[in-house]
């Protein structure tokens, strides 16, 4: 994984597994991979990972199973909270970088006409 410079790598390893587990790779109540391995994979210390799951664990994402490992919550409710407060933080930083330059219609317009172009709707994850 390439890192950003300008924010803690932890924290992006903690934002990179929230979406694993709002998108489904880590499931409900399943056990994510060791810190190990997801060492191994981002290609970053072992300290960086146990950071990333320890502010996890703390916001009650994931759960530690002693002798067991790490599984994600098997609470609905919590995963999509985290998912619909992702989508707000994300909308607003989009909106905050387009507002000196566009009205809200110009910005719908461009979204609308992008979305035809990769497709439309039917090309959308639903999430039911």
């Amino acid at each position: 994984m390439k890192f950003a410079a300008n924010i803690p790598i932890y924290l992006q390893v903690k934002n990179l597994l929230i979406q694993r587990i709002i998108v489904g790779t880590y499931p409900l109540g399943k056990k994510i991979p060791s810190v190990r391995e997801l060492a191994d994979e981002l290609t970053t210390n072992p300290r960086t990972i146990q950071n990333a799951l320890k502010e996890l664990i703390t916001a009650k994402i994931i759960e530690t199973r002693r002798g067991q490992g790490n599984f994600v919550t098997t609470e609905q409710a919590r995963i999509e909270d985290l998912k619909q407060q992702e989508i707000r933080v994300t909308t607003e930083k989009y909106l905050l970088r387009l507002r000196p330059y566009l009205s809200l219609a110009e910005i719908i317009r461009i979204l609308t006409e992008v979305d035809q172009q990769q497709g439309g709707p039917r090309k959308w994850k639903t999430m039911d």
